[in-house]
Formats: C-alpha cells, structure tokens, sequence
C-alpha cells in the first residue's frame, strides 16, 4: 500500500504540470518604433497596444509554447516606398506586376506578367538596421522569443509574417509553428488592417486555430480595419478582446490537464494489476 501511495502523490505532483491539448504561440506582429506615434509610419494609438501585450504576457506566458516577434525589415529603396515612385505621394497605390518567377517586371522592358499586385505606397519607414526598425523598448521580450523578418525583398511587400504578398517566398514562421507543434496562434500587434490581417488570414490558411485579440491591435483606417475584422469573420478566425483570454485559454488547456489526470490514473491502475499478478505469482 506504501507503494501505492507514492505513486499516487507523483501522479497528484505530475497533475498540477499543464499538458496542453493545444500548443499555443503567441504572434507579435511588427510592435516596432517605425510604427509608433512617433515613427515614420505611425499608426494612431499604435503604442496603446503596448500594456495590453505586456499584460498577456505576464498572465499568461507559461502557458505558450512559442512566442514570435514579426520584424518590418525594409531596404532603403524598397518597392512599397512612395519616394521609389516619380509623382506618387505616400497612401497612393499602383499596380506592380510581376513574371512567373515572382520578379518584378521592368515597364521599360519586355518581361510576361503573370500576376498584377495592388501596392499602397507608404512612407519609407522600418529600414533595416535603423534604430526605426528596432522593437519598442517598452514591450516584454525575452530572449527565447523567435524573431521573424518580413519584407527584406526589395522588389515585394510583406504584410504577412508567412510570405510575402504574391506569395513567391516564405519566411521561417510555419516551420518554426510546425517544429514546436503548435496548433494554435493568438496574433497581435500592427497594424490590425495590414500585417495583422494578412499573418491571421495565412496562419488560417495554413490550418492553425487562430485567434486576433483585437485592443491588442490599431489600425491604419477605421474603414480598412472594419473591414479586416469582418472578413477574419467571415473565415473562421475568432476576434476576442483581451480580457475574453482567461477563459479562451482555460477552454485550450483544460483538456490536456485531463488527458494528465487519465494518463496518471491509467498508471496507477496499471502498478496495482502488476502488484496483484506479483503477488498471485509469489503464492504460486
């Protein structure tokens, strides 16, 4: 019987260790200076977002698997900047067309389009090793989280933090999710109508349960992000705000403390049928 107890107190000790049914990843989309008030490409009220992930980190950290800090990685003459563009002014758009390669075509040349992309022409901003294109100082990071840079192609823009908007190239992140088998993505940050929008829409795509925890995000316009909002709606993604977590995140575990709980009974259950075969073989 004294064995049988102190299995039964490692089983009580293992239980109170969450085993998640799903693994969760924490996205933290393009929370950098380029983007604050401040910035070159300021979004309004993008610093409000700032407590409201620190607040999620520190209620909930144990209990993501990953946490991702997308990073705008531009180079100074990218192609999203209006400066790149004679007679265009920031917040005008263009078509940019591309061959079958994913290689922008030059109008003065001959090349075969395949694909006609809508670019917004914004300022420059988010410029590779410029101190705009560092993170907040004033957002938890730690140095376990995995940075993704996005939008370090010259010749194309990177709302999401998957692939780059024709979808020719990838960024580390899906496998980075697959790696540490995370089956779900709770995404924030900026801008709700641009980058968190795009990363939403291709995590969904992808197959992941993904959840955008809106007063974590602000966006460029009201009416771009209202209509954001209402086509991760319409695909599945959940919009919660942050104080719907606590209960999102009970529902994500809570199987997984029980699937512990029948993994340590079935391991009693288990020591005492050995015990009784002991035993019946000792008296044999």
């Amino acid at each position: 019987m004294s064995d049988f107890l102190r299995i039964f107190a490692l089983c009580q000790i293992f239980a109170s260790v969450p085993v998640f049914a799903d693994k969760i990843a924490l996205l933290v989309i393009d929370v950098q200076n380029c983007f604050l008030p401040t910035g070159n490409l300021p979004v309004a009220d993008g610093d409000h977002v700032i407590p409201v992930i620190n607040d999620i980190r520190r209620k909930y950290d144990n209990l993501f698997s990953l946490v991702v800090f997308s990073q705008d990685w531009h180079c100074v003459d990218h192609v999203s900047f209006a400066s790149q563009h004679s007679g265009k002014a920031p917040y005008n758009t263009v078509i940019l067309q591309y061959n079958n390669e994913g290689m922008l075509c030059d109008p003065t040349s001959q090349c075969d389009v395949e694909y006609n992309i809508t670019q917004v022409l914004w300022p420059d901003h988010c410029i590779k090793n410029t101190t705009t294109a560092e993170f907040a100082s004033n957002i938890t990071k730690k140095n376990s989280d995995f940075i993704v840079k996005k939008g370090y192609h010259c010749k194309i823009d990177s709302y999401s933090a998957f692939f780059d908007n024709g979808g020719f190239s990838h960024t580390q992140l899906d496998r980075k999710l697959k790696e540490n088998k995370i089956s779900t993505v709770i995404v924030t940050g900026l801008a709700l109508d641009y980058c968190v929008f795009y990363t939403a829409k291709d995590a969904k795509k992808l197959g992941y349960n993904v959840y955008v925890v809106e007063d974590a995000t602000r966006g460029v316009a009201n009416s771009t992000s209202n209509g954001a909002v209402k086509d991760m709606n319409n695909r599945g993604i959940h919009i919660i705000q942050s104080d719907q977590l606590e209960d999102i995140m009970d529902k994500l575990t809570s199987l997984g403390n029980i699937l512990q709980g029948l993994n340590c009974f079935w391991y009693i259950v288990n020591f005492v049928i050995t015990v009784d075969l002991v035993h019946s073989l000792a008296s044999l």
